[in-house]
């Protein structure tokens, strides 16, 4: 990097060109697929803007649950949750707009006051991006539990139209990732309200006192961490403040916005996967291009499908069960992920929503649900008693086969 925060392009070229390890590739590529399944599995049909001819026709689960949404109301629910909810006043759009409007506005003055890099039109395209995948996403947590990771193609999208600009596509990344979670976020503790009956509009006063509060706090706390923290965020840090993510942020920040996906991943791009030359066909592959890791937008764009159709021909059959955004966004964390992580996930999964579900129905309907958020709950509280009464007075290191 130049000494104002931009790319150095000479002194890239006199070092060396960068060579991602099969895994992280591997990673981005399952990312993209796991972005672009989510939106096929969610959508249906695409229309072309003045003729309104139907363009393409894609298959869908919750393509009439989306039209029925929108068009109706909370009166037109006939559960007994929205019938209670019926009594309290519901949040209305003006303080979702003058909410987004001071955000906005303090986010344009913050890209601007600051060296930043980043132009006001990214940052509209990025919460545009942001607005319209927050749907389907949110449709796949609330059935799966699961997650789809955006910031990759938030990345991907920022080092084409900002490139050589690292801090800029931090930035675009943060804000595109965090506007979809969040969203999602509050759409699913608004759901939990819904079903606590707590009123709408106490839920959306406490939810943005807390995000305000949260704001000054963490900036307030890594602030004081960087000034008073000697050698922070260095690999021999002595109390191991070694800021790990931290730092996989910035490589990720100079992956997609420093080096850059036009230098990766564009057609013709001359970078090939180092480990090629070891395998038995390895001079087939010795030409093999990063670019070939954006085959898999295809794919993840046209794996669902040929399940839906399947599940539709079968509709009592396993295929039903086979959600592809959740099988990519999962292989998404093979970095860090180990063997173990992923064949632990999987045990625990096919013992309590196989097993116990088929030959223990009952209690899996009544506690199934209460064990995994005590489960979630126990790791909280076993890390802070193990910090607090072990590792911080005594310095000692708890180690056990689990850690090694």
């Amino acid at each position: 990097m130049t000494v104002d925060g931009f790319f150095n392009q000479a002194g890239y070229e006199a070092y060396s060109p960068l060579f991602l390890s099969s895994t992280l590739a591997l990673a981005y590529g399952v990312g993209f697929a796991a972005f672009i399944s989510v939106v096929v599995h969610t959508l249906r049909t695409f229309f072309l803007p003045q003729r309104r001819i139907t363009l393409i026709r894609l298959p869908v689960w919750f393509r009439r649950d989306i039209a029925r949404r929108f068009r109706g109301t909370l009166k037109d629910e006939r559960d007994v949750h929205s019938r209670l909810m019926l009594e309290y006043h519901q949040v209305p759009w003006s303080w979702y707009t003058v909410v987004f409007g001071i955000c906005f506005i303090f986010l344009m003055i913050a890209i601007s006051v600051f060296p930043t890099q980043t132009p006001a039109w990214a940052v509209i395209v990025t919460l545009t991006l942001s607005i319209l995948i927050s749907l389907p996403v949110a449709m796949l947590q609330a059935i799966t539990n699961q997650f789809v990771p955006t910031q990759i193609f938030h990345e991907f999208v920022a080092g084409y139209i900002l490139p050589g600009r690292p801090v800029a596509n931090m930035i675009l990344k943060a804000t595109g990732h965090v506007a979809t979670s969040q969203a999602v976020n509050m759409a699913g503790n608004f759901k939990l309200g819904h079903y606590m009956k707590v009123p709408p509009r106490l839920m959306f006063v406490v939810q943005l006192v807390a995000a305000t509060i949260g704001t000054l706090v963490v900036t307030g706390v890594q602030i004081w961490a960087l000034d008073n923290i000697q050698d922070i965020c260095t690999k021999g840090q002595q109390d191991g403040f070694t800021c790990p993510s931290s730092r996989s942020f910035a490589t990720a920040s100079l992956i997609w916005g420093g080096v850059g996906p036009k230098r990766l991943f564009s057609p013709g791009a001359p970078y090939v996967f180092p480990l090629a030359s070891l395998l038995p066909f390895g001079p087939h592959l010795s030409t093999y291009r990063y670019s070939n890791v954006l085959w898999f937008i295809g794919i993840g764009g046209l794996a669902p499908i040929p399940l839906y159709f399947l599940a539709r021909r079968y509709p009592l059959s396993f295929w039903r069960y086979i959600n592809i955004p959740v099988c990519f966004s999962g292989l998404s964390g093979m970095p860090p992920a180990t063997g173990i992580n992923f064949a632990s996930w999987a045990l625990t999964g096919f013992v309590f929503n196989y097993v116990i579900r088929r030959f223990h129905f009952r209690w899996w309907m009544r506690y199934n649900y209460i064990l995994s958020a005590a489960l979630d709950a126990g790791v909280v509280i076993a890390l802070i008693v193990i910090f607090f009464a072990i590792q911080y007075p005594t310095d000692a290191q708890v180690n056990w086969w689990g850690n090694t």
